[in-house]
């Protein structure tokens, strides 16, 4: 409640991300969804349509947005996405695997997109992530808390500055939680103020100390990979460089 943190996963990582391209491209907000993932590989996750409106909604007008969802959320949709797009906010199941981490992947309509997948691909212009998905800042059982994990990946991949996730919480918290981190995050934009990924950390911090004054929470360790999404309190994890 004192400090504000956030985490880098290896000083290569830090380095490594600070040296990738500099000069900024035409900002581009794409939302990724996939609340229905095909062929039985997870269940439905019903808040997903309504906070990717609610992300649109609070994004302002200076990004280009760019929603992809439903039929269109796939491994390829979704990974050409992470490419194209400056910052990103990705709603679905996420699952980590202890024993092979680089199988740890987003569950998307056809097939998963893998840390592998991402970690392949050099991704410039990235600034910026909001990972709404399960487990995504969690290592292999070895080093649980360490460096090989979705939201390592996607800093290895050239993202500045990423949201990740340790645990899990109910979908409606999870929404008032994205909610209160944007609303900090663009608060100042009227006032001719930029989108500035930097302040993540801070936006998080702000955020997670309005929720603990509005919605009471139950911890559990479920480990029903199938219903889980989002995040609690003391869990969320910014990757901030």
């Amino acid at each position: 409640d004192i400090y504000i943190c956030s985490y880098t996963p290896t000083l290569s990582a830090l380095v490594r991300s600070r040296q990738m391209k500099k000069q900024r491209v035409a900002l581009s907000f794409v939302t990724v969804g996939q609340g229905q993932p095909g062929a039985g590989k997870g269940k439905v996750l019903l808040a997903v349509d309504s906070e990717l409106e609610l992300v649109r909604k609070l994004v302002p007008a200076m990004a280009n947005r760019n929603p992809i969802s439903d039929d269109a959320a796939t491994r390829a949709g979704a990974l050409e996405a992470l490419q194209q797009n400056t910052w990103v906010h990705l709603a679905c199941h996420g699952k980590q695997d202890p024993t092979q981490p680089y199988n740890s992947h987003f569950i998307m309509r056809d097939e998963p997109l893998t840390l592998l997948d991402i970690m392949e691909k050099d991704i410039p212009h990235a600034e910026f992530a909001f990972l709404s998905a399960c487990h995504t800042a969690v290592g292999d059982e070895k080093t649980p808390d360490k460096v090989i994990h979705l939201t390592a990946g996607l800093q290895f991949s050239g993202f500045k500055s990423i949201v990740g996730t340790l645990w899990e919480v109910d979908d409606a918290v999870a929404e008032h939680v994205v909610q209160a981190f944007y609303e900090n995050m663009f608060e100042d934009l009227e006032g001719g103020g930029v989108m500035d990924f930097t302040k993540a950390a801070w936006a998080l911090n702000r955020a997670t100390q309005t929720m603990k004054t509005k919605a009471p929470l139950v911890l559990t360790q479920r480990h029903d990979h199938g219903t889980c999404r989002s995040m609690i309190f003391g869990t969320l994890r910014t990757i901030y460089v």
